[in-house]
Parts: C-alpha cells; sequence; structure tokens
C-alpha cells in the first residue's frame, strides 16, 4: 500500500479512537425521510433516515451504492467504554455482468478437466461484507427472517458483535437483503448500539425495519446521451474515463461532472463561481507543473520492462510494468495525466465523512486515484491546498506511485502552493505560512541539519525524531530547502552550479531505481554540506 494510504488509514484510526473515547451523547432515534432512488441501473426506490447526509462511494465501487451519516453526528454509548457513530450503507451484490472464468486440470500438458471458478470472484455477500466493512469483533447472525417486500423477495438478518475497543461492549446491524434481480441483490444496512436489547428494539430495530420496507422495484430510465458533443481530442484512455465517471454521476444524487482539457471534476458543490474558478486555476497550475516536470523527462524515467513474462496487457493496448511502486501504464504519462479526477465535497463534514483526514482540507490518494477537496474558509486556504495536493497528483501520473523523501514530497507541495494567481496565471512567490517558521528556525538554530533531514523517513519527518521537532516545523523546512534550491541560482550570491541539478537527480535516480538511499547518493554526490547549509541559512534565514 502506498505511504499516503497508510497514513489515511492511521488518521481514520485516530479519528475513530478519539471518536470512542469522547464523551458520548444520547443520539434521537433515525426517522424516515425521503427517498433515494436508482433509476439508471438497478431500478429501485428506498427511503431514507430524515436529516442523514448522502455520502457517496468511491468511483470504481463495486459493492457500496453509498450510505447516510446524520447531521451533526454525535458518538452513541454501547457498553461502558465505547461508543459508535451511526451509520446506514446500501450495498448491492452484483454478478449480472461476471464473465464466467474457468481453470483447467492438466495431465502431462492436457486439460482433462474444466471447473468453474466464477463465484471465486464475486461481490461476496451480506455476512462478509458486515465482517469486512463494519467495526466489531466476529459479527454473527442471531435472527434472520425470509419476507416479501412490495412483492420483492428479502430476507431480513439481525447481527451481534463485540466492541474492538472494549469487549463489555456489544454492537448491532440491522440488514435486509432485497433479490432485486436474478443475479443481483441489493441490501440496506444499519449499525447500532446493542448493549441493552430493549432500547435497540425499541429506539433503532424498529424504525430500521421500517424504512426497509419502503423499498420498491421502479421502471429505469432510458438513458440519454448528447451525441451532439464532439471530443476530437479524446484519447481511448480519456474517452474510457468520462464513460466510467458520466455512469458515476447518475448514480449518485447531487453530484455533477465538470471537465476541463486536462481534468475531471466531480462536485457536489453548487457555487457555479467558486467551480469556474476552481476549474481554471487547475489547468493553471498545471501549466506550471508541465513546465518543471517536462514530459520528455517523465518518458525517460518511469520503471520499464522488457521481459514479456514480467508484463500484463493494458485494455488501451499499452503494458503495465510491474515492480517497484504500483503498476505503471506504458501509455503515455501525458493521456494518464489527462485522466485526472478531482472531488469537490459539499462540506467539511462530508469531506471527513468520505474520508478527509482530521485537520486536514484536502487529500490526494494515488489508491483511488482522486484528489479530494472542498470550499474551506477563508477560500484561500483552498486554493493553496488544491495547488499542493495537485502536485502530488500530476507527479503520481508521471512517475508512478513513488514515495520520495518527505522533505522532497511535502516540501515541493508547499512549494507550489506558494504561487500566487493573478490574470490567469501562476507567479512563483514563498510560502507565507512556512517562511516564517523557517526563518526563526534558522535564526535560533532549531532545525534539523541538511544532511539528516533528507535522509528522515516519514515517521521522523512528522514528529518521532531525536530533536524532537514537530511536523509543522518540518514541514516549514523542508519548504524552505526546496524553496531554496528552485530559486537560489538567481537569489543567492553563494550559490554553487553543481546544485543546479539536485532536485531533478534526486526524483530521476528514484522514480527509476526506487531506491531512497541511493537517491540521495546520486543527488548529494560530492556536495560539501557545510557550504549548502551555510548558503541555505543566509538566503533564508
Amino acid at each position: 500500500m502506498h505511504w499516503k494510504q497508510l497514513l489515511l488509514a492511521l488518521l481514520a484510526f485516530l479519528t475513530l479512537w478519539s471518536g470512542l473515547m469522547a464523551p458520548a451523547a444520547n443520539a434521537q432515534a433515525p426517522k424516515i425521510g425521503d427517498y433515494f432512488v436508482d433509476d439508471s441501473d438497478l431500478g429501485f426506490k428506498i427511503k431514507m433516515p430524515k436529516d442523514w447526509s448522502f455520502i457517496p462511494p468511491k468511483v470504481g465501487e463495486s459493492n457500496l451504492l453509498g450510505k447516510y451519516n446524520p447531521n451533526n453526528q454525535v458518538a452513541v454509548p454501547s457498553g461502558r467504554n465505547t461508543s459508535i457513530y451511526l451509520e446506514c450503507w446500501m450495498v448491492k451484490f452484483d454478478r449480472r455482468a461476471k464473465s464466467k472464468r474457468t481453470l483447467d486440470i492438466e495431465v502431462d500438458g492436457e486439460t482433462v478437466e474444466e471447473i468453474d471458478i466464477t463465484d471465486m470472484f464475486s461481490d461476496g455477500d451480506i455476512v462478509e461484507w458486515i465482517d469486512g466493512n463494519i467495526p466489531g469483533n466476529s459479527w454473527r447472525i442471531i435472527d434472520q427472517d425470509d419476507k416479501k417486500i412490495n412483492k420483492v423477495e428479502a430476507t431480513e438478518y439481525i447481527f451481534e458483535a463485540t466492541s474492538r475497543m472494549d469487549p463489555s461492549g456489544k454492537l448491532k446491524a440491522y440488514a435486509m437483503v432485497y433479490k432485486l434481480h436474478p443475479d443481483c441483490e441489493v441490501a440496506v444496512v444499519f449499525n447500532g448500539p446493542g448493549d441493552d436489547d430493549r432500547k435497540w428494539k425499541l429506539k433503532y430495530e424498529k424504525i430500521f425495519a421500517k424504512m426497509a420496507k419502503t423499498l420498491k422495484p421502479i421502471e429505469l430510465k432510458e438513458l440519454k446521451f448528447n451525441d451532439k458533443i464532439e471530443h476530437a481530442d479524446d484519447s481511448p484512455v480519456r474517452a474510457k474515463k468520462r464513460k466510467e465517471l458520466e455512469d458515476y454521476v447518475r448514480r449518485t444524487p447531487g453530484w455533477q461532472l465538470y471537465e476541463t482539457e486536462n481534468y475531471f471534476i466531480i462536485s457536489h458543490n453548487n457555487d457555479k463561481s467558486f467551480m469556474k474558478d476552481l476549474m481554471a486555476r487547475l489547468e493553471a497550475i498545471r501549466a506550471v507543473y508541465m513546465v518543471d516536470y517536462p514530459p520528455e523527462k517523465a518518458r525517460a524515467n518511469r520503471p520499464k520492462t522488457t521481459d514479456s513474462s514480467e508484463a500484463d496487457s493494458d485494455e488501451e493496448g499499452g503494458v503495465k510494468a510491474k515492480g517497484y511502486g504500483e503498476s505503471v501504464s506504458a501509455v503515455d504519462p501525458m493521456e494518464l495525466a489527462r485522466t485526472s479526477v478531482v472531488r469537490v465535497c459539499a462540506d467539511q463534514n462530508e469531506y471527513h465523512s468520505y474520508g478527509g483526514p482530521v485537520g486536514s482540507a484536502g487529500y490526494w490518494s494515488s489508491w483511488d486515484q482522486e484528489l479530494v477537496i472542498y470550499d474551506t474558509r477563508p477560500r484561500s486556504e483552498t486554493w493553496l491546498v488544491l495547488n499542493h495536493e495537485a502536485f502530488h497528483q500530476f507527479i503520481y501520473y508521471f512517475y508512478g506511485s513513488i514515495s520520495p523523501h518527505s522533505w522532497y514530497n511535502e516540501g515541493t507541495g508547499d512549494f507550489y502552493s506558494g504561487y500566487k494567481y493573478k490574470n490567469k496565471k501562476f507567479q512563483i512567490k514563498e510560502a507565507e505560512w512556512r517562511k516564517d517558521t523557517a526563518g526563526e528556525m534558522i535564526k535560533t538554530g532549531e532545525y534539523v541539519p541538511l544532511k539528516e533531514i533528507v535522509r528522515y523517513t516519514q515517521r521522523e519527518y512528522y514528529g518521532s525524531n531525536s530533536y524532537g521537532y514537530n511536523g509543522g516545523l518540518l514541514y516549514a523546512q523542508g519548504w524552505s530547502f526546496v524553496y531554496f534550491l528552485r530559486t537560489g541560482k538567481k537569489k543567492s550570491k553563494d550559490w554553487n552550479d553543481s546544485w543546479d541539478t539536485i532536485l531533478d537527480t534526486y526524483l530521476e535516480t528514484l522514480a527509476s531505481t526506487g531506491d531512497l538511499d541511493k537517491a540521495i547518493d546520486v543527488a548529494f554526490d560530492g556536495v560539501d554540506w557545510d557550504e549548502l547549509e551555510t548558503a541555505w541559512k543566509k538566503e533564508m534565514g
């Protein structure tokens, strides 16, 4: 898993833990609200909890149709020392489009038996899904009842588990699984506290069952496309991404698809002026990245494979190179970059419910291949976060899922976040929120020596270092060092021309070898660290 996904998982865990440890409140019982309608794919509608917000699935999610979280959610006690957050999930187990897969049993080179293994690649069932997606230890069925809901065959389940944080805490889940089509089931799932059986039945199970019984099959709408819109500059990979996203927004209430020359934007923000500005800024900052990271460098330094046995064919006709990092398609990186997806959440609550880490206003996920933000206040923070995270997104498509040292990765992101937008173009400026901190560190001598910080692991960079400096300080120092290496040639009287290629050599070596230590060794080969540090301090202090 890419390091950013590990970080997101850690932050999600810390968010959950802080919620579980926080004083729990008595949440109101859910009430029945409006219908969720799927009239483009599965053909059903069902009423969801009133005043709960719809959170969409990830693009390409196989099971989840979406989930609902209470507005202004509070933790609900369950046991002596634990609590949970209420949620409602809509899930599908769809086998309609699954192609048959077989396994040949061979003897002496001849096939003697063909085994159907299609089910091994299915999307599972409700028992597997609950056990793998709702926090709790050893979910088990404690009640099950076959029903018919508005002429649809269905099965009602009650599940129980113990809390992972407190064995004394019992958890319950309600699920209704509908046989909507011969090869497709849809389920609605609710969680709740299970320490008090009477309270569960009266306050939660009763209302969950009422909502579950509102499901009705409906006719599918005939999908219409505007065939007059031409995309003459489309490559197969971009056309494929557009089709996938068009299908996604049709099934995601309230979300719209926008696009620019190089980006697809999935948005739940109805501020047209903001969206217009966001799209213009994305293209403008990308133009800056293109100058510093020209495509010919990406083509020359992406991981390669020459052995056909080490490669998988790509749907666009390219080759996926195996080895360091994630698979990297041999499709031109320029075309891959033109499939960049940016998700704009409606507000902070939706952003965090979707997966945004606590304390952040945006993130790039190479796992989901999307940049996720929301419109913060002040809006200037939205723009600096967009510039920072869009760099991570841009560089991913050019070099694959590499993991540079944090001084380079975050320092470069902050370098671009300092750029100022004027007359529809970006101009290089210092990152003011980093400049003062870095300057103070240099003046007081409370900084990490450059020859040490360039080898810091992410853990050390985020605060677990021998100096006791926190991540905020080292982010500032990382920005300061990258800014110096990018601008010092024109500004510093003490500049040494041998420093000109440090940043390029570092990334090129890392991209082609995957070796962090080697990247540092090659990039700083022959560098006099005392001379470099003295010049950096003089210019940035």
